[in-house]
């Protein structure tokens, strides 16, 4: 039984992705912005509260992320860890400011930054470990309306294949999976206006597969990222994305 730290873990992805490891019988531990989030992400895993607990915490500041990974380590060690956590609005580059683009950037970039940071010293020394990053075909493709998140997902891809590099002879394996347009209450509250809608529509329509895809179908991936049946592969990124992304 491994325990697995998933950040944003109280909704879409990141809670399908709780739920599957839960099915498994590992332990997890869900990361939310807000303690009402968090309550909310556990009910819905009412049915492993052996197995499932959460923090609120915000993954964009450094010191309470470090604080609360030590707390972590000592208690429990982490022995998967997905960075999930992620937002951003489908708007015009033009109309937006750099306040906007500091929270993209906090919650998308450093938040992962800082988690990897934070946990791979214990996962060195203990020669073992996994990280799994949820980054977005937005990244590998283009998408217009969410430049900074493009970026900002395009720079965990860099870091993913970076620390790779770095963690191998540690025996700790980095990966990343790249959703494309998937079903989660993310996607309905970019979808609030009809620019939004417009946008979001023709991303859809460059799907092969013509279909959104579920969050489920993105938690299967990680899962097996994490598992034994994946241990001779690092530093990939693997689309999940209907055929958005074919490289």
């Amino acid at each position: 039984m491994s325990h697995i730290l998933i950040t944003g873990g109280s909704r879409g992805i990141g809670l399908a992705t709780a739920e599957a490891f839960l099915t498994l019988g590992h332990q997890v531990t869900i990361w939310a912005l807000h303690p009402e989030s968090v309550d909310r992400g556990l009910a819905q895993l009412a049915a492993y509260q052996d197995l499932a607990k959460g923090l609120a915490i915000d993954v964009g500041d450094y010191q309470a992320v470090a604080t609360a990974a030590e707390e972590l380590a000592s208690e429990n060690p982490v022995d998967v860890l997905v960075n999930n956590a992620g937002w951003t609005l489908t708007q015009p580059f033009l109309s937006e400011s750099p306040t906007y683009w500091e929270r993209i950037m906090a919650t998308n970039f450093w938040g992962p930054v800082y988690l990897c940071h934070a946990l791979l010293p214990h996962m060195v020394k203990r020669g073992s470990g996994a990280i799994i990053n949820v980054v977005s075909d937005a990244a590998r493709v283009g998408m217009g309306g969410e430049s900074i998140y493009a970026a900002a997902k395009g720079g965990i891809i860099s870091l993913t294949k970076s620390l790779a590099q770095e963690m191998a002879r540690h025996k700790i394996r980095v990966n990343a999976v790249s959703p494309g347009p998937i079903a989660t209450a993310m996607l309905d509250e970019n979808a609030a206006t009809e620019n939004a809608r417009h946008l979001i529509e023709k991303m859809v329509q460059k799907v092969p597969l013509r279909r959104l895809g579920q969050p489920e179908e993105v938690a299967a991936v990680v899962v097996f990222l994490a598992s034994d049946a994946a241990q001779y592969i690092t530093g990939q990124v693997l689309s999940v994305s209907g055929g958005l992304t074919m490289v």
